[in-house]
């Protein structure tokens, strides 16, 4: 039995005496309760570490400037999804095609297919769980009139994106070159970004913070870029990157007009603590 004492749980009213005992701002309370009642005072206080230093606030913090740092983040998290669903589909087609195409409909399944020939039983473990779990109609209907038989088109729709990431990674060069020719990119920085994408999507699917949150893993960069100063751990050399993925320059420009607009809304966040470059609007634009 652990010696550990918890904290006693405290009311929304208690809450309010802390953060106030702590320095902080509060000129309407009611809105404050109304925002803690509905935000978890502990992901509420996870926006004001940037304005507190010892448990102790600077001076002229408000509620009102931590929790529209809340809203932007949670802004972002919405604005990045749509994104990041781009490119997601757009690798389960390519990924699948190519697979289809130089190893049959049902190539997943033979071990000569993977770079790492073990790989392969992992991989058709998890696939057969997803399956075992998915109420889709497709699956259903595959299930039934193919005796569970799935072809790589319908079988990549079931994989979570983390598991669609690590079936790029383990595919043989060859298999990786052809698929990273659509975006004119080396498959090393493709496998790299996928990667990176699987711990920002769940982040944001599972509306954890990314303001103020370092990347676990180092975001490579194309050799041209390499010189741009962007930090490699942190959300922007993800964003940066993500232009190359999304090929069609109508959809990336609209997205990143989409960004401005949100920034534009919340100029009070420092964009630094993102890793945000000064010149990201030009770095942003794609021809």
């Amino acid at each position: 039995m652990s010696d550990v004492v918890l904290k006693p749980p405290t009311t929304y009213e208690k809450q309010i005496e802390i953060l106030r005992s702590r320095g902080l701002i509060i000129s309407d309370e009611a809105s404050a309760l109304s925002v803690l009642k509905r935000v978890n005072y502990y992901r509420f206080t996870a926006y004001a570490l940037t304005f507190k230093q010892n448990d102790e606030f600077f001076t002229n913090t408000t509620f009102e400037r931590i929790y529209r740092h809340y809203e932007f983040d949670s802004l972002l998290r919405q604005h990045l999804m749509k994104v990041i669903e781009y490119v997601e589909i757009s690798f389960r087609t390519h990924i699948s095609y190519t697979i289809a195409h130089n190893y049959g409909p049902d190539g997943y399944e033979d071990e000569t297919m993977f770079n790492n020939n073990t790989w392969c039983k992992d991989f058709n473990e998890e696939l057969c769980r997803n399956i075992a779990k998915s109420k889709d109609p497709f699956v259903i209907h595959h299930i039934s009139k193919y005796s569970g038989k799935f072809p790589v088109w319908v079988a990549v729709e079931v994989l979570t994106f983390s598991w669609l990431s690590k079936l790029f990674k383990n595919l043989k060069s060859k298999d990786k070159k052809e698929i990273s020719k659509h975006y004119n990119l080396r498959y090393e920085e493709i496998s790299n970004w996928l990667h990176v994408l699987t711990i920002v999507r769940n982040r944001c699917a599972h509306y954890s913070r990314l303001f103020n949150q370092k990347l676990p893993i180092s975001v490579k960069f194309k050799r041209q870029d390499k010189t741009k100063d962007i930090k490699e751990n942190q959300l922007y050399a993800m964003i940066f990157n993500l232009k190359y993925l999304v090929t069609d320059s109508s959809t990336w420009n609209t997205w990143v007009i989409g960004l401005e607009s949100i920034i534009e809304a919340y100029n009070d966040v420092d964009l630094r603590l993102l890793g945000f470059h000064e010149e990201w609007k030009l770095q942003l634009k794609k021809c």
